[in-house]
């Protein structure tokens, strides 16, 4: 009767301890889920922040393209004013007009877009502004969703894991209840099972914790 009460004291002990694991490993999931959230969030603000700094690149740089048109076209014409075949009065006028012409085309360039952006073929180099505005946007703020939804998958990967393994707990659990409640030997098997689940228990959240 006392082994048969010692028998029924450690299994209570072991049930209790499988109770315990099995609300570890639902504490577990649950801190993973919540965590895998706050990483989507963080992923779908940084591709806030990138989509609203590609729009306004943009549309900065087709601005900045327009006015170099514009500065190619008076450029162009002060170069039209030169006739060598003019008289002197004609030659004196078109230096005039060239001279105009070409202090509007500085002025555009120099308040209204970046010269530096001219190829040397006198076409505008609209991609090569945009990248360096973009690498530019990407020191002053977070920009790389990729991090966030990558870490956001793991933790759910190591959350459906952990869920996973309190099911193995659950029939840890299930196999403690039938060894204490059954008086024939097969409850040292029920027993010996459940054990084994719970050890498959533990180290489902020693590897659902840390290795995946």
């Amino acid at each position: 009767m006392e082994k048969q009460n010692n028998f029924k004291s450690w299994i209570a002990v072991l049930t209790a301890l499988v109770t315990v694991l099995g609300a570890s490993a639902a504490c577990l999931a649950s801190v993973a889920v919540s965590n895998a959230s706050d990483n989507d969030f963080a992923g779908l603000d940084a591709s806030i922040r990138a989509q609203k700094a590609e729009i306004i690149n943009h549309v900065y740089a087709y601005e900045h393209y327009r006015a170099f048109t514009a500065y190619f076209r008076y450029n162009e014409l002060g170069y039209l004013m030169h006739d060598p075949e003019a008289d002197a009065d004609t030659s004196a006028r078109n230096a005039a007009a060239q001279q105009e012409l070409w202090g509007v085309a500085s002025g555009i360039s120099s308040v209204f877009f970046k010269p530096r952006y001219i190829n040397p073929d006198g076409q505008y180099d609209i991609e090569q502004e945009l990248q360096e505005a973009l690498a530019q946007d990407a020191q002053d703020a977070d920009l790389n969703i990729a991090p966030y939804f990558e870490e956001s998958d793991h933790l759910r990967r190591q959350s459906s894991f952990l869920t996973a393994d309190m099911i193995v707990i659950a029939f840890s659990f299930w196999f403690f209840t039938l060894a204490q409640a059954t008086e024939k030997k097969i409850k040292y098997f029920w027993a010996i099972l459940g054990a084994l689940t719970g050890l498959a228990g533990v180290a489902g959240i020693v590897i659902g914790r840390f290795m995946i």
